[in-house]
């Protein structure tokens, strides 16, 4: 065990090695009961007599530590001394390989600093937080801490490929089983030792390398680039969108007010509501004049059957200019392009009170399989200012192959925004491709609820929030990529 002393770091001391006879600092030197020699790689155990001896000899380091042994530092309002530096590696791959820096604090004992690709964790056990007693895992790749869930990441046996520095175990004696959950930013490893069966729980944190930089004093430079994802690394995506989830939502709290507040004060209002007859205009009145009629033949004819028969032909002509009169246009012929053209009318005046509002125009006729369109002119009639538009009623169905069809409908709409305060009217220029459509019914509604324009701000104020949860999602699938145990299979195998 490390010696705790609530006050300081114990005084350092040395050895000499006894196979390169090199002195080996050493800064816990009552606790230590294994070392390796930076000069020649030799680990070393100490005998019951106190000396050490040399029992394994390593590799040399592959990389130069980023925090020299010895470097003093302040982390997270910790004192830490940095007393060993480790290079592991998994034991069935070997391209998985990453580092670890022990720490000491003469208070509470180890902790550790892991970098794997430019990515660092903070790592401590029982001593810096005891609640991990209670750390449990599940049967589904998850595991409890603090009532929170944490999810398998990585499974594995780690390898020590060298070391330097002073432990107090026989660290190379180990046979470790180590399970990774994690909850981004934190982690929470299991360790099993294989050789004695004791198990082991600790919590990580991901940590910045300018907040390393800065505790320890040493410069940026130094750091290893960052490489992909870590596997406890924060999505600043994630935070982006609840962030955004947040403001938005209120935001869309806010609209919803605005408008029910607006609907209150201004609720839609029928200004107008009629049906009216389409005419078509009167034919071209028939100019042509009428010529006596003289009967002729062998036999004379009487002056009495003369006047009878005029009287019967004059009597023919009037039922006949009679039946034209009622049914007038019946005879008009349609223009080159094959259309009716109605009479034009005009609405009746009707007041907005207080504006500007949204107006609606509501059209509706009994088209069938036909088509009826008209050109909408609504007339301000304090200054004639005029808002001309046209819209089409179109209705068509049948029967195709067994099966009925139908597109279109009976029924337009037209919307007009920031209708000024006023007395106006509406002149109708109807036209059809059939002579048979013979009614228009107009609604006018003031101060209607715009849905497109509510719609429309919904999807603005989603916008973002969407952008930053897609951009989250892709943050995860791509850290998990690096894991057996994906969530995100299907995506990856896509």
């Amino acid at each position: 065990m490390a010696t705790l002393n609530p006050k300081a770091f114990p005084f350092s001391d040395s050895i000499t090695c006894p196979n390169c006879h090199k002195p080996i600092t050493l800064y816990d030197h009552i606790a230590c009961e294994a070392a390796a020699c930076p000069s020649c790689y030799s680990y070393l155990l100490f005998g019951t007599d106190g000396k050490p001896y040399v029992k394994d000899r390593l590799v040399s380091i592959q990389n130069k530590p980023v925090l020299p042994i010895g470097t003093e530092g302040l982390l997270r309002d910790v004192e830490y001394k940095v007393i060993a530096y480790i290079e592991k590696k998994e034991a069935a791959y070997n391209q998985y390989q990453w580092r670890e820096y022990m720490l000491y604090n003469y208070a509470k004992g180890y902790a550790f600093l892991a970098e794997f690709d430019g990515h660092w964790s903070l790592i401590a056990g029982i001593s810096f937080f005891p609640d991990l007693e209670k750390s449990k895992k599940s049967l589904e790749n998850t595991a409890l801490y603090q009532g929170l869930e944490f999810n398998l990441f990585n499974s594995y046996r780690p390898v020590i490929h060298s070391l330097i520095g002073e432990f107090d175990w026989d660290i190379r004696d180990e046979r470790i089983k180590a399970h990774e959950y994690i909850r981004p930013p934190f982690l929470l490893t299991w360790e099993q030792n294989q050789r004695t069966q004791q198990e082991d729980w600790y919590l990580g944190e991901y940590i910045e390398e300018q907040e390393i930089a800065a505790a320890f004093k040493i410069s940026l430079g130094n750091f290893p680039s960052k490489v992909g994802i870590g596997a406890n690394q924060a999505s600043k995506h994630r935070a982006r969108w609840n962030g955004a989830l947040m403001i938005s939502g209120i935001a869309i709290i806010a609209f919803l007010s605005i408008q029910l507040w607006v609907g209150y004060l201004r609720p839609e209002t029928v200004l107008l509501e009629h049906s009216y007859s389409l005419d078509l205009p009167p034919r071209p009145a028939d100019t042509a004049k009428r010529k006596s009629v003289m009967v002729t033949g062998d036999h004379k004819t009487t002056d009495s059957t003369a006047t009878a028969i005029g009287n019967i032909l004059q009597d023919s002509a009037k039922a006949i200019d009679s039946f034209a009169r009622d049914t007038a246009g019946a005879n008009v012929k349609p223009d080159s392009a094959g259309n009716f053209e109605f009479k034009s009318f005009k609405t009746p005046t009707f007041k907005i009170e207080d504006g500007p509002v949204p107006l609606e125009i509501e059209l509706s006729s009994q088209v069938d399989n036909n088509w009826l369109s008209t050109t909408i002119e609504l007339v301000s009639e304090k200054d004639n200012q005029t808002w001309s538009l046209t819209k089409d009623i179109e209705y068509y169905h049948g029967v195709e192959d067994g099966e009925s069809w139908s597109e279109g409908g009976l029924q337009e709409t037209v919307l007009l925004s920031e209708i000024p305060p006023g007395k106006y009217h509406i002149n109708m220029y109807p036209y059809s491709g059939s002579s048979l459509v013979n009614s228009l019914d107009v609604k006018v509604t003031e101060s209607v609820t715009l849905w497109r324009n509510i719609l429309i701000t919904f999807l603005i104020l989603c916008l973002y929030p969407l952008y930053c949860w897609y951009r989250a999602r892709r943050f995860e699938v791509n850290r998990w990529m690096n894991s057996d145990f994906s969530p995100y299979q299907k995506d990856d195998d896509e």
